[in-house]
C-alpha cells in the first residue's frame, strides 16, 4: 500500500494504543483552499506528522503522547479501514460529551468547529490494524499542509492485526455522537 493520511503523531499513537477510533477532519490548507477534506480512500496507512501538533490541544492525561520528531524518517506501523464517515454533529456539545472517546480536549474541538465554518467537519470512524513497522525516508514531496500523501515506497499490510477486539471496538464506536 502506498497511500497515507497525515495525522498528528500523538493521535496515531493514541489510535495504536486503542484509545481512539475516530478522526475529525476539515482538511489541510491545500484542501481548504478548494472545498475541504475529501475521503479519497477507505483504506490507508497513517503518516505520523509533528506539524501543528500541540500538547495544549490534548487532554492532560494524554499529553505524554506528544513527542519530538525523529528527523529525516517516517515510521509507519498502522493501517486504517474506514468504517463510517459522516458530518460531525452540528452541536459541538454532543461531541464534547463523548470526550472519553478521544484524546482531544475542548480547545481542539472548538478550534476544529471554528476554523473555516464554511467547510464541513467530518467525523471518520476507523478500524485500526497494526502492521510490521516500516521506516521510510522523509521526502520533499510529502511536505506541506495536505491530508493525503502518495508514498514512493510500497508498504506491506500483510499480517495486519486489529488494534482492538471486536467488542472493544464496537463499544468505543458506540459512544461517538451521530
Amino acid at each position: 500500500m502506498d497511500v497515507a493520511l497525515k495525522e498528528w503523531a500523538s493521535l496515531v499513537e493514541a489510535i495504536e494504543q486503542g484509545r481512539q477510533v475516530a478522526l475529525l477532519r476539515k482538511g489541510g490548507i491545500v484542501e481548504a483552499a478548494r472545498s475541504g477534506f475529501t475521503l479519497r480512500h477507505r483504506e490507508f496507512l497513517f503518516y505520523p506528522t509533528y506539524e501543528h501538533q500541540h500538547a495544549a490541544m490534548i487532554r492532560p492525561e494524554w499529553q505524554g503522547l506528544v513527542k519530538a520528531p525523529e528527523p529525516g524518517v517516517i515510521r509507519v506501523s498502522l493501517l486504517a479501514k474506514v468504517d463510517e464517515a459522516f458530518p460531525a454533529p452540528a452541536d459541538r456539545g454532543a461531541l464534547l460529551e463523548a470526550g472519553e472517546a478521544f484524546v482531544w480536549n475542548e480547545a481542539f474541538v472548538n478550534l476544529r468547529y471554528d476554523y473555516r465554518p464554511d467547510l464541513p467537519l467530518w467525523l471518520i470512524v476507523i478500524r485500526a490494524y497494526r502492521i510490521a513497522e516500516v521506516v521510510l525516508p522523509e521526502r520533499g514531496s510529502y511536505a506541506g499542509c495536505k491530508s493525503w500523501v502518495n508514498l514512493t515506497d510500497d508498504v506491506s499490510i500483510e499480517g495486519a492485526v486489529p488494534v482492538l477486539s471486536d467488542t472493544e471496538y464496537d463499544f468505543r464506536k458506540s459512544v461517538l455522537p451521530r
